[in-house]
């Protein structure tokens, strides 16, 4: 077979790669990284006692006789990079408290982070080049997502699954200092080992699946530094990523890569305040406001006017699940959230838990929850809703970006101190704020293994 006339998609992501390498990652660019970084922190420190960690963390073996480990986090338990990856990247997934890149519905940094860690602490990397591989493979992650979505969604496909591992390989081949060879063909495995279906949501198997991607882009790195290889046209080959995950246009490809390293799809990243799946956060935020000012007034029905998609997934999710029978199945259920914040006035873990999904009062008012397909919001960042009171009033309001949102960010303060009051309970508050000050200052830690050790209840 002759080799293609012009760069693949695969060849264009490692030049991408040197380039900036070369130049520097610019230093907005790197304090986002670390940003996200402390962000999966606050996804994670209270996910330890979840059942679907629990399993995962029984799974885990000691590593080899003689070789660097890795550790899971929290726990501290040491074990081999790619279970250490596994379970991490389970463990970034589970509450669903992470990022969300909203133009693709991708939770990017689960996919990049875990195997970064991984081969960061076996090799005793420095902080600097942990938010530099970091950063690139997570803006791989998304420009590939891109170019895929959103019909590779339509299609079944959980975002992650499709692209985690191709971001963490190329973070990865970073950390290792793989050449160009090397590196195209720890992307390209990835890319030819790509999966997960969307039918996971709701169960333990969408960690899962977070877990196996991230683990398959570590795989690849390690396989392709001891000289597997893989196509280069891995992507838009004839039976390549392109056509077989997604309906997407090839002239997209251009569209996409040819603003890297120009305009950052990692300054687009979503934060969440809640640990709820990203369409319910605009809603619970409406719910919340508007219960502040309702007084003794009783709710007649809610109204959210949403994107078409939200109502599609929602109504898809409330069909198949009924109502919701486990803390997962909760929290992709956007009328239970908004009934369970108006409730209890908040939305937290505990809102996720049996006693308060089962209980009665709550589930009525989800059933008197309606959700209108607003034709002029195309994405989920925002909503509206009125509630009507059984006196006759009604109460609007109309949120265009939620809290936490890329066009509403979190402040580093803001930031900091969710993770303190998430961290409550698990961390002593000078423990926590010296893992704030650690990921912040990341690039001045000599070796990673230094916050690795603090990242323990």
């Amino acid at each position: 077979m002759s080799a293609p006339t012009r760069e693949t998609v695969a060849q264009r992501l490692v030049a991408f790669m040197r380039e900036q390498q070369q130049a520097g990652v610019p230093d907005h660019v790197l304090h986002e990284a670390k940003r996200l970084l402390l962000n999966q922190l606050k996804a994670s420190v209270a996910a330890g006692d979840h059942p679907a960690i629990k399993i995962l963390h029984d799974w885990v073996t000691p590593p080899a006789a003689g070789a660097a480990p890795a550790h899971v986090l929290w726990f501290g338990t040491e074990t081999s990079p790619e279970q250490a990856a596994f379970v991490n990247g389970a463990l970034f997934e589970v509450l669903d408290f992470h990022d969300t890149y909203i133009p693709t519905y991708l939770h990017a940094v689960s996919g990049v982070l875990p195997a970064a860690l991984a081969v960061a602490e076996q090799r005793g990397t420095p902080g600097a080049l942990l938010a530099e591989a970091l950063a690139l493979g997570i803006e791989i992650e998304l420009a590939i997502a891109t170019i895929l979505m959103p019909t590779g969604y339509f299609r079944g496909f959980v975002p992650l699954g499709l692209v985690g591992g191709t971001g963490a390989a190329a973070a990865c081949a970073v950390l290792g200092e793989l050449d160009d060879e090397q590196t195209l063909n720890a992307i390209s495995l990835a890319m030819c080992t790509a999966g997960g279906v969307y039918e996971t949501v709701g169960s333990m198997a969408l960690p899962y699946v977070t877990g196996s991607q991230t683990r398959n882009g570590l795989t690849a790195y390690e396989l392709a530094r001891r000289g597997m290889d893989a196509p280069v046209t891995a992507f838009e080959g004839e039976k390549g990523m392109l056509v077989s995950y997604s309906d997407e246009p090839a002239t997209k490809i251009e569209e996409v890569l040819g603003g890297l390293g120009v305009d950052w799809r990692i300054h687009g990243q979503s934060y969440k305040t809640m640990p709820t799946e990203t369409i319910t956060h605009a809603p619970v935020e409406c719910a919340l406001r508007i219960r502040e000012r309702a007084r003794d007034r009783v709710v007649d029905r809610m109204t959210f006017g949403v994107a078409p998609i939200v109502v599609k997934i929602a109504d898809e999710r409330r069909d198949r699940f009924g109502e919701p029978s486990s803390e997962l199945e909760a929290r992709f259920d956007l009328r239970y959230c908004a009934a369970a914040a108006w409730w209890r006035g908040r939305c937290t873990r505990a809102e996720m838990q049996e006693a308060v999904y089962t209980e009665r009062d709550v589930l009525d008012l989800r059933s008197r929850i309606d959700l209108v397909p607003d034709e002029e919001r195309q994405t989920f960042d925002g909503c509206w809703l009125i509630v009507s009171f059984t006196d006759g009033s009604t109460e609007e309001i109309t949120i265009d970006a939620f809290k936490g949102s890329a066009a509403n960010p979190m402040t580093d303060e803001e930031l900091a101190a969710l993770f303190r009051a998430t961290a409550e309970g698990h961390l002593s508050k000078g423990r926590a704020d010296e893992i704030i000050d650690a990921v912040l200052s990341l690039e001045s830690t000599g070796d990673i293994r230094g916050l690795m050790k603090k990242l323990r209840w």
